[in-house]
């Protein structure tokens, strides 16, 4: 019977999470390698890519936030409300975003790579899911000198739950760089 208690505390620990997190008004921008999910055929955005840029989206999504993913559907999304306004750019969509969550391969992505610099150049806070490799990129490592970052090593074995535990720290990280500017 306890056992049965313990799931059931376990379950309303997480519903009350998510109750929490459903109250945030953030909006996050989606940077990831390549410039559009065309397909698997295209040597450009392999599956498994797509997968792991795909699960972020839906893990922010479930958070509570709305996203900006150029690689879904060019326009503000929130879940249970649909897609909002179309973004007639992607660096307008930074312009709007209060803070970006980028996923950063070794080699770094040009694309990837751009959207870092208008995030910085914007003084967005970023949140960083990085290889191992990526995270000694001389870029990478000098962007604290201009915007807040939270480097996260990103492991492609991380299941459903790590990655949302991941996106729940970062995103109360990034509620406390923005009300607290100079403490990021």
């Amino acid at each position: 019977m306890s056992e049965l208690q313990d799931v059931e505390e376990q379950t309303r620990v997480t519903e009350d999470e998510l109750a929490a997190d459903a109250r945030r008004s953030l909006r996050v921008f989606l940077a990831a390698p390549s410039l559009r999910l065309t397909g698997p055929a295209d040597g450009v955005f392999p599956l498994a890519l797509r997968g792991k840029v795909t699960a972020l989206r839906d893990a922010l999504l479930d958070a509570g936030v709305t996203v900006f993913s150029q690689h879904h559907d060019d326009c503000w999304a929130t879940r249970g409300l649909g897609t909002g306004f179309r973004v007639p750019s992607a660096f307008r969509g930074m312009q709007s975003a209060d803070l970006a969550f980028a996923y950063v391969e070794s080699p770094l992505s040009a694309g990837v790579g751009m959207e870092l610099g208008w995030a910085s150049a914007l003084r967005k806070p970023l949140v960083l899911l990085v290889d191992q490799a990526a995270a000694h990129n001389p870029m990478i490592a000098t962007l604290e000198e201009v915007s807040p970052v939270l480097p996260i090593q990103f492991d492609a074995g991380w299941s459903a739950k790590n990655l949302r535990h991941a996106v729940i720290t970062a995103l109360d990280w990034a509620d406390t760089s923005l009300a607290y500017p100079e403490s990021a």
